[in-house]
């Protein structure tokens, strides 16, 4: 029972001398302060718990207005979450039961065994069950209002079965918690050059999900401008960093895929990405900028990646697979998910991300996952060829013309 306010008792009872008897009981029964309310009918007792908060009510099931469960049904549907014990005679002792079942917490008998301690005893437990229950409610409202939101951000993904020209791409997405804090995205852009970015809020959870959700509308309405990379990302900066006052930052990755002009151009807020070429080296993408919303005054530009050529393959994860941990000493680190993409770069996209999600699986042990993991292949067709140029067809020449009359039979008579 709280120390800090007397708890309220309704105690609901038509008959003078039951009702005398209960409250002696609770005077000698009960620990601590408490506020003692009586009510003799059902219409009181409705009347009684719209005016106050109450946390326990000592329910007499026949009343002059009601009888049975019925009274319960009509107590419980205003009573606001407060316990309710049901005091019934020895006769009515089934219908408490049913009560118990239907939501009571406690059922306590009239008669000799109707004691100070019992009463005492059963209020108390009544109240911590309650709490108990009230406790369980709310987490399953709250797990079923974060399942539905989780729905709504696993549709904001991109579908995997879409298919863009002159690459294959593959992305996935594993969360840590029920709603996540990590993104990836794939946006085709008119002149059918692609967009793709990865991005990872600090943390985890409901609050990161939500700034992810914010940071993927806004890439999305600039990403269909003509903004370079470098001003897209200063745009969405200042917005989150108006917003979020440093309480939490992304770090992102956005890069243009152009295969048939051989061109690769990149931004970076704190987040590297990694170009794999055919042979198995790698290039490392990234700038000095600091993730977005931390200050509104950073300043990101537009990168180019020299040499782009078919073949390549743009590799892009999350430090919740690099930073994989079975006891918080060795990681998995950086160097240990490029090895294994290097090792895997001639599989699909996809055979890739189930190598690179195992390996930090593997690495984790028996360990909690701590962070969301989030990774990105991207593998430009090694078989394009940039179309070569061929000039219109000439009209023919004379020559070809007479050339071609020679050679026509002329038809028998």
């Amino acid at each position: 029972m709280s120390e800090t306010a007397p708890i309220v008792i309704l105690l609901v009872e038509d008959s003078p001398t039951a009702r005398i008897h209960a409250q002696a009981c609770l005077k000698q029964g009960l620990e601590g302060e408490y506020t003692l309310l009586n009510a003799d009918t059902l219409a009181k007792t409705l009347k009684v718990l719209a005016e106050h908060e109450v946390n326990v009510i000592l329910l007499d099931l026949n009343l002059p207005d009601s009888l049975g469960l019925d009274t319960f049904q009509q107590v419980r549907g205003v009573s606001s979450g407060a316990a309710i014990v049901i005091v019934s005679g020895e006769s009515d002792e089934r219908v408490a039961v049913s009560a118990v079942r239907a939501g009571a917490q406690d059922y306590i008998v009239k008669g000799p065994h109707f004691t100070a301690a019992l009463l005492g005893r059963t209020v108390q437990f009544a109240l911590e069950r309650n709490a108990r229950a009230l406790i369980e409610s709310e987490l399953r409202s709250i797990r079923q209002e974060l399942t539905i939101a989780d729905a709504i951000q696993q549709m904001l993904y991109p579908k995997m079965d879409t298919q863009f020209p002159e690459v294959a791409v593959a992305g996935r997405c594993l969360p840590a918690t029920l709603n996540c804090g990590d993104y990836f995205d794939f946006i085709p852009q008119s002149d059918g050059s692609l967009l793709v970015v990865i991005g990872d809020v600090s943390g985890h959870g409901i609050g990161p999900a939500m700034m992810m959700i914010e940071t993927r509308a806004a890439l999305r309405v600039l990403a269909g401008s003509e903004i370079e990379l470098g001003e897209i990302l200063n745009r969405v900066n200042r917005l989150l960093a108006r917003d979020m006052q440093q309480r939490l930052f992304v770090t992102l990755f956005i890069a243009h895929l152009d295969p048939s002009r051989r061109q690769l151009r990149y931004a970076s807020a704190g987040h590297p990405g990694y170009l794999v070429r055919p042979d198995g080296s790698v290039v490392t993408l990234e700038s000095d900028n600091h993730p977005l919303g931390i200050t509104s005054s950073e300043h990101y530009e537009t990168l180019h990646s020299e040499d782009y050529r078919p073949g390549d393959l743009l590799a892009l994860f999350t430090d919740g697979i690099s930073e994989a941990t079975c006891d918080h000493m060795a990681f998995l680190g950086d160097q240990g998910v490029l090895d294994e993409i290097v090792r895997q770069r001639k599989l699909s996209g996809e055979k890739i991300l189930d190598a690179v999600f195992a390996l930090a699986e593997d690495f984790n042990g028996s360990a909690l996952q701590q962070d969301d993991r989030t990774a990105v292949i991207v593998q430009t067709h090694a078989n394009h060829v940039p179309a070569p140029h061929r000039p219109p067809p000439q009209p023919p020449t004379i020559q070809q013309e007479d050339a071609s009359l020679s050679d026509d039979h002329s038809p028998t008579v």
